[in-house]
């Protein structure tokens, strides 16, 4: 019953982190978006990795010592999320090349409901209709912020941004398979490395000379990729995978308020619609997990 109570009661100690990993994720999002019509992505992505890595190093020798920095615990679940993080990267990039972002975004979102179907299978973690619930009316609000075109969709890069989606799903559900076995710190240094070793080979092959605007943009992109996966890696190892899926939709929401502080663009009715329904969508769940909670500590009579 402990255990229990460990396992479920930790959501709001899973959320604050993964909001504000999101928001970071979203403003990245935007700079990556801008360079990829500048740069390769496999460029893009090795720079941004190898940057997150090289952050990382002097935090996670610090915390965990050299030992531990370098030997990590369930290394082929560590190679298999940083491959994860590598071809996700990849094919968003690619997608939003050839896709309206609108698009790219709400094909990308198919990951929550991955993670919500998968986490009975790989996690042990019970199916929830009411979180499924959550997940489903989540993405209605995505829709009416994004309110993809039809037309726009048949274009090449609908099956990246789909890949895209369900290797994040992926990532998510090892995040929190590491967490109860791993220092998050040390999960979310050895995704950039692995990405850093599977790209650094074609280096020679995809490095172009850059402006030092370019080079400021992809230190910043190293910079929030270091703090986002970071601050995901540690909300999913704190709660359920299924239980903090409809609160990832609330990146879309982060995206939004970036549009109008950068860009001066103002959501109309229809995207305030969606948006107080993603956040009700959030708030449902979290009511109730809270409830199951207090019933669980309720004497039993």
């Amino acid at each position: 019953m402990a255990h229990s109570d460990a396992s479920h009661g930790s959501l709001t100690q899973g959320v604050v982190p993964l909001l504000a990993g999101l928001s970071l994720a979203a403003l990245s999002g935007a700079v990556m978006k801008g360079l990829s019509n500048e740069l390769p992505a496999f460029l893009i992505v090795w720079v941004r990795f190898l940057g997150f890595a090289a952050l990382m190093l002097p935090v996670v020798l610090w915390r965990q010592g050299k030992a531990r920095a370098f030997a990590p615990v369930m290394p082929k679940a560590q190679l298999l999320r940083g491959a994860m993080m590598a071809a996700g990267t990849a094919c968003f990039i690619i997608a939003a090349r050839t896709l309206d972002f609108a698009n790219a975004i709400t094909l990308l979102y198919v990951y929550p409901f991955l993670i919500t179907l998968l986490a009975p299978f790989f996690l042990n973690e019970p199916p929830r209709l009411l979180t499924f619930l959550g997940v489903a009316s989540g993405f209605v609000g995505v829709l009416l912020v994004a309110r993809p075109s039809t037309d726009g969709l048949a274009v090449a890069g609908t099956p990246f941004a789909l890949a895209a989606g369900a290797l994040i799903a992926g990532q998510m559900i090892l995040n929190r398979r590491l967490g109860g076995a791993v220092d998050p710190l040390l999960t979310s240094f050895w995704g950039a490395c692995v990405v850093t070793m599977m790209v650094t080979p074609f280096a020679p092959w995809i490095w172009q000379a850059v402006t030092m605007a370019q080079a400021g943009k992809l230190a910043l992109l190293a910079l929030m990729a270091a703090m986002s996966q970071t601050l995901v890696t540690i909300a999913f190892s704190r709660a359920p995978a299924a239980d903090l899926a409809p609160f990832t939709y609330m990146e879309i929401i982060a995206g939004v308020g970036i549009g109008f502080t950068v860009f001066g663009t103002l959501p109309d009715a229809l995207s305030f619609l969606g948006m107080a329904i993603i956040i009700a969508s959030g708030i449902m769940v979290a009511r109730v997990q809270r409830g199951r909670i207090t019933a669980r500590r309720q004497p039993k009579i």
